[in-house]
């Protein structure tokens, strides 16, 4: 059987505050295949990004670490290579498209100059052949005009497909798109997730969706993660968390986003808020907030189960 191009397990994330540290991500799991697409969804705060980020060490140690867990890539560790390692890693092998274009790119550069500086980065040739058809492969076909305009000059849809030319120029294995349709006009997102699976497709790319949006993952992932209080309470084919979720948070998100879709009058709401991580407890996150909550909810983490390929953390996960 051919080994997982990533495979990350009970990787915990903490950042730094005036007392020492706090844990933010207490659990995170996630496997890609070549080629496969992964949705992780969840409220603001639940974890995703910072999850997604320290797979590479993009966390500023700083501000916060690593403190367990492992993240096998193509056979390597990722968490135990040197910073020299990881550079030569992050860009060429695995790309990150951050939420905001406009701000990731740099407005005193000529769009040319910054995407031929990531090829010589990684050793490769900066040819201006190989961006203009990068350019054209993300769809933006007056190339030639935009190799020499600044990102300020150009629409935000037109910097997200930039950026994604710039993850996609050394040819990675493993993209990874933090809401890579937040930012832009809704009559541009769908082209955008067009352009991904499409990538995706052609070159056998995995792809990381980080997202808060059903429509997204329903229309993108070939499977889908939950994620909340830092941890993942959900995950499965995007069919079976879509048509028969087992978490009741994963069911109150599906609800919710029901409830916006036909315009109710009165939209569903879910009731309370998500937890801070000052707010972790060692019980369910979800347990404040739940209609299903029982005293053995707060017996510590509920431990991951799996059903037929599925895994939930939730021993209520069979009622209704």
């Amino acid at each position: 059987m051919e080994e997982k191009l990533l495979d990350v397990r009970n990787m915990k994330v903490s950042f730094y505050d005036e007392k020492g540290s706090i844990q933010v991500v207490r659990g995170f799991d996630i496997s890609l295949d070549r080629g496969e697409i992964v949705g992780i969804l969840g409220e603001s705060g639940s974890g995703k990004t910072v999850s997604s980020s320290s797979i590479i060490e993009l966390v500023d140690e700083s501000l916060g670490r690593v403190d367990a867990g492992e993240a096998i890539f193509k056979g390597r560790n990722l968490l135990k290579l040197t910073e020299k390692d990881l550079k030569s890693i992050r860009g060429k092998e695995i790309s990150y498209v951050f939420q905001n274009s406009s701000a990731a790119l740099s407005p005193y550069k000529r769009i040319g100059k910054q995407l031929g500086e990531v090829l010589r980065t990684h050793g490769l040739p900066d040819s201006k052949e190989h961006i203009l058809k990068t350019l054209e492969e993300v769809g933006l076909e007056n190339g030639e005009r935009i190799y020499y305009m600044y990102p300020f000059q150009l629409s935000g849809g037109q910097n997200q497909r930039i950026m994604i030319a710039q993850c996609i120029l050394c040819d990675p294995d493993l993209l990874i798109a933090d809401e890579p349709t937040s930012s832009i006009d809704a009559s541009l997102q769908k082209t955008i997730l067009d352009l991904l699976r499409d990538i995706s497709t052609r070159s056998q790319m995995s792809v990381i969706i980080i997202t808060h949006d059903f429509g997204v993952a329903r229309y993108i992932c070939d499977r889908l993660m939950v994620m909340y209080g830092g941890l993942v309470l959900e995950e499965g084919t995007i069919d079976e968390i879509l048509n028969s979720p087992l978490h009741p948070y994963t069911r109150e998100l599906i609800r919710c986003a029901q409830s916006l879709a036909k315009d109710d009058e009165t939209m569903y709401t879910i009731e309370g808020s998500p937890p801070t991580p000052y707010q972790f407890r060692d019980e369910c996150p979800f347990y404040g907030r739940c209609s299903l909550r029982e005293d053995a909810c707060r017996e510590g983490i509920p431990e991951k189960i799996e059903i037929d390929g599925r895994r939930v953390r939730c021993i209520r996960y069979e009622k209704r």
